[in-house]
């Protein structure tokens, strides 16, 4: 596949995440975190439908240049081209000391610059501040807003005892806004997008798949909150902040996972376990894709089932000098394509 087409590709998708949040902004969609989180699908087709035109020609570029054939070559030339910045590849930082982490920090990546973005807005997001007045604290919150917090809260409280409570909910409600965005560009494409957030597995040892509506739409099980419960609540279970699936037209399952990506704001831990866990499943997704592997090399069996990379927000946001020029890359190659 020509270099020029895979630079294009990317260009496309960069290009339709950015109209994507810019539409996702000028909703409001996130600003109604607390009173609004059971309009988010109402509010989702509005913003579509705004910005249908744009959506359509893009995601007809996308389709044209990404073929499922050529779809992992793509991945491949992106994860090579990934613009990390010198504190990343260092794995320098917070929650590094740990090999496992440091690993899975400095593991390259497809589209840490839109990753970055995605981050970036939902930490300017000014709703997530929780004191709008001094002294206000949440017990004083306006029962809507306190019933958003308790649903967002519900999974782990066992475990905040030491915790700085209003700490953790603002990183809480930071992972929740970028959820909503990846899940809206994710609706903008029809549900193929490269990108799949909160994807949940069921307890070891099978690690059973998240399940779908249609081929590739991830089913949602929340009300107040989307993502919360998910469909697999049992101890052992296990769901994904990002996936970015090996081909994007197909459901995101063990069978197809190209990285698992765990994003973490600034007050989250970061503990070792979780990444073990994760290579638990990634050991179990390589048994699945051997199994089903039409074809294989002497006998060999897939050695892993995906890539796992921690995305720290800000210490591993996209090297902006380094992006800048593959943009420009890309938009040469785009513009000569056309």
């Amino acid at each position: 596949m020509p270099l020029p087409v895979i630079a294009a590709a990317a260009a496309a998708i960069f290009e339709l995440v950015c109209v994507a949040l810019t539409a996702y902004e000028a909703a409001e969609l996130v600003r109604e975190l607390y009173e609004g989180l059971e309009k988010y699908n109402l509010s989702v087709d509005k913003a579509k439908q705004e910005i249908k035109e744009t959506i359509e020609k893009l995601k007809q570029e996308i389709d044209q240049k990404i073929d499922e054939k050529e779809e992992m070559v793509i991945l491949l030339a992106a994860e090579a081209a990934d613009p990390q910045n010198p504190v990343t590849r260092k794995a320098e930082g917070r929650g590094t000391g740990v090999k496992a982490i440091d690993v899975a920090v400095q593991q390259k990546i497809p589209f840490r610059q839109i990753i970055s973005q995605v981050c970036e807005k939902a930490d300017a997001l000014p709703v997530l501040s929780l004191r709008r007045k001094k002294g206000v604290e949440i017990k004083d919150l306006p029962k809507a807003k306190r019933l958003v917090l308790e649903a967002i809260l519900k999974e782990g409280l066992e475990n905040i005892a030491d915790v700085d409570i209003e700490k953790f909910i603002v990183v809480r409600l930071k992972q929740l806004a970028a959820n909503l965005m990846f899940e809206f560009i994710d609706h903008c494409l029809d549900w193929k997008s490269p990108m799949k957030c909160e994807v949940s597995f069921g307890p070891k040892p099978d690690y059973q798949d998240h399940p779908v509506e249609g081929a590739t739409k991830l089913t949602r099980v929340g009300k107040l909150n989307p993502f919360y419960p998910a469909p697999h609540r049992g101890k052992g279970s296990i769901a994904a902040d990002l996936i970015i699936p090996d081909y994007r037209k197909k459901r995101c399952d063990k069978n197809n996972i190209f990285a698992i990506v765990e994003i973490k704001f600034p007050g989250d831990t970061i503990e070792g376990k979780q990444f073990d866990q994760y290579r638990d499943l990634l050991d179990r997704a390589a048994l699945v894709k051997t199994k089903a592997a039409p074809v294989r090399f002497a006998g060999k069996s897939v050695a892993y089932g995906g890539r796992l990379s921690l995305f720290r927000y800000p210490e591993d946001v996209a090297d902006k000098s380094k992006a800048k020029q593959e943009s420009k890359k890309s938009g040469k190659s785009s513009h000569k394509k056309r």
